[in-house]
């Protein structure tokens, strides 16, 4: 029984940093990063606290729609993505690189790099498109 509770008592120490860093992340990195959750687990309440009505998604040399308000998907999400940075003009914040994504649209996987473009009003972050390499 010490040995659980000292194996608990570890674990925790170690999750409890990451969790506060995700709260602590820059408000348009938590934008895009809670955007993607949603998509790829198709929570449309959490997609749409963070999107457009419309989020047009290039994949390649095409465009698929993200219908938000309608909770309809021409382009899905696979998890896992990693990698998000900030893309800046000047001082602005004008979207959110991912390092890898994948997304399967057309019957086909597309993996690669992508940006999330965000436009920011007020202070509040939202996704306006996404491409994908």
């Amino acid at each position: 029984m010490t040995r659980l509770w000292t194996f608990m008592t570890i674990a925790l120490a170690l999750l409890l940093p990451v969790a506060s860093a995700s709260a602590q992340a820059p408000p348009h990195i938590q934008a895009a990063h809670e955007f993607l959750l949603g998509w790829g687990k198709a929570n449309w309440e959490a997609v749409k606290a963070h999107a457009a009505d419309k989020v047009t998604v290039k994949v390649g040399g095409a465009d698929y729609a993200l219908d938000v308000a309608g909770k309809k998907a021409e382009v899905q999400l696979i998890f896992p993505f990693r990698g998000l940075a900030a893309v800046r003009v000047g001082a602005n914040v004008k979207g959110v690189t991912v390092e890898e994504i994948t997304v399967r649209a057309g019957g086909a996987e597309r993996k690669g790099k992508g940006t999330v473009t965000l436009e920011e009003k007020d202070g509040k972050f939202t996704v306006t498109s996404v491409a994908v390499e």
